[in-house]
């Protein structure tokens, strides 16, 4: 048995550093995964990774976790200012994987809604601002709520917003129409730019 493993010998440093290393990511992520407020969640991380970066070794064969540490507090700062809110407000997704769901149901929404195929030079690229904040709302507002919402908008607020969405659309639909006919376009640009002709 010690001949068959012997190979893996010089490996046995790296691998209790890498068990090291992934037991600070777990006690990371157990730190993140919590019920309490945005600022008992920040205030938890930040006093262990200071205590992280404090104790962290910085010479000889520790000197790798100490390089680890720095990164995990460089990537943790990079973050830092949008990481708790997800606390305070649980409408907010705590995981990419649940902000990336949450855009998939605004596409698929949008797709049902339109009944085109593909969400691609449509209502989200002129307009996605106004169908991610529509499809937050519905999805974090009770029915009645939302309904008592929309009754209470005017005629006159309503026939506004439409004119501040048509205004938004415009360059999109601009893009849209140069797309389809780019000869038609540069021929118009040409036509602006050109000095007038002089009279013979």
């Amino acid at each position: 048995m010690r001949a068959a493993f012997a190979p893996l010998q010089p490996l046995r440093a790296e691998a209790n550093r890498t068990a090291r290393h992934l037991e600070i990511v777990r006690h990371v992520a157990r730190t993140l995964d919590s019920d309490n407020s945005g600022a008992q969640v920040k205030r938890c991380l930040r006093r262990y990774l200071n205590r992280l970066q404090r104790e962290a070794p910085r010479r000889g064969r520790g000197a790798h976790t100490g390089h680890f540490v720095d990164h995990l507090i460089k990537v943790a700062d990079s973050y830092w200012p949008g990481l708790f809110h997800t606390y305070d407000h649980p409408e907010i997704p705590r995981t990419s994987n649940g902000i990336e769901g949450f855009f998939g149901s605004v596409k698929r929404s949008v797709r049902s809604t339109t009944g085109r195929a593909s969400t691609a030079g449509g209502k989200m690229e002129s307009c996605a601002e106004f169908a991610v904040r529509a499809q937050a709302l519905a999805q974090t507002t009770p029915a009645a709520t939302l309904k008592g919402l929309l009754e209470n908008v005017s005629d006159a607020a309503f026939a506004a917003g439409k004119k501040a969405l048509l205004r938004i659309r415009a360059p999109a639909r601009e893009r849209r129409s140069i797309q389809r006919d780019l000869g038609t376009f540069l021929d118009r640009v040409l036509d602006a730019w050109s000095p007038p002709a002089m009279p013979p």
